[in-house]
Parts: structure tokens; C-alpha cells; sequence
């Protein structure tokens, strides 16, 4: 081998090891939202839990995985968190595809949801003064959050907001 095409060789090692070494996390990870939970303000009471197998999903929601690993499950991040009397649980899968996220945001919309401006779809609800929740989907991502207790509607959209700017 010539010393010119061995420094070829080198050259390309070094520019892949790099690459991959700079290349960003994945959206939506449990590190990512660790740090989007700390800047709001919350505590996890629970994970935040990045279920990735098939088998740890069924396990996590007690065998109600299989209409979601149907439509093109890949992975999932979920936990519950706590700041002041507020409590929110936290649930963000991504699926195959986006068309994939949208079938299961179909699938999970219900009855007195409202559209909002949110990701490519989202909807907001609300039980009571103290239960409510928004539904988004922004390309693979499918995310709910369910918050209880004290807080108001603009918190939870600016809670989301601030969520959605995780599946870049």
C-alpha cells in the first residue's frame, strides 16, 4: 500500500469516528427529556422510562402494547413528574412513520377533544377543573400529557410547546 492512499484510509477513519461522535441524540430521548423536565420546573416521580423492545413495552403497559406496536411502534419514553401540587404524566412514542403517529393519534383522540395548534396534530381536553391533557403528533412522534392538580390550559399548551421542540 502506497503512504498516499494509507493517509486516504486514515483520513476517512477519522472523518467517520467524528461524524458519528458529533451526530445529535435522538429525539425525544430519556436524557432530552430529563433536561426539558428540569428546565420546566418538575421532579420525576417516576422514570422517565425509554422502553425500546417490544418486550419491555408489553411489561410497561401491562400487555395493552399490541394495537400500538401494530401500527409501527419503535420505541418509547414515559414517567410521571411533580412540581408544587401539579402532577403530570408524560407518554411520547415513536412510531415507524408519521403516518404511523397519526393513526395512533386518530386512535387516541376521543369525545370533547378540541384541535389546537400544535405539531401536525394535536388536541386538548379537559375533565373537570383540575384533569386535562393534550394529544399531539409531529411526524413519527406521538406524545400525550395528562396533568392534575393545579395548572391551567396555557400552562399545559406551553408545557407541550416546549415538548414539541424535542422531536427536531
Amino acid at each position: 500500500m502506497t503512504p498516499g492512499r494509507a493517509l486516504s484510509i486514515i483520513a476517512l477513519v477519522i472523518l467517520a469516528v467524528v461524524s458519528t461522535a458529533c451526530r445529535p441524540g435522538a429525539p425525544l430521548s430519556a436524557k432530552a427529556i430529563r433536561g426539558w423536565a428540569k428546565a420546566q420546573g418538575y421532579q420525576w416521580t417516576e422514570g422517565p422510562d425509554e422502553v425500546q423492545t417490544e418486550q419491555q413495552f408489553f411489561d410497561y403497559i401491562d400487555g395493552a402494547a399490541q394495537p400500538i406496536i401494530d401500527l409501527g411502534w419503535k420505541r418509547s419514553v414515559l414517567g410521571a413528574l411533580r412540581k408544587d401540587k401539579a402532577r403530570l404524566r408524560l407518554t411520547a412514542h415513536e412510531m415507524r412513520d408519521s403516518k404511523a403517529a397519526l393513526d395512533l393519534f386518530e386512535q387516541n383522540r376521543f369525545n370533547g377533544t378540541q384541535p389546537i395548534a400544535l405539531g401536525e396534530r394535536a388536541a386538548y381536553w379537559e375533565r373537570g377543573a383540575s384533569s386535562k391533557g393534550i394529544l399531539f403528533q409531529k411526524k413519527a412522534f406521538f406524545c400525550e400529557l395528562f396533568l392534575e392538580g393545579s395548572g391551567t390550559k396555557e400552562d399545559l399548551l406551553r408545557l407541550a410547546s416546549s415538548l414539541e421542540h424535542l422531536t427536531e
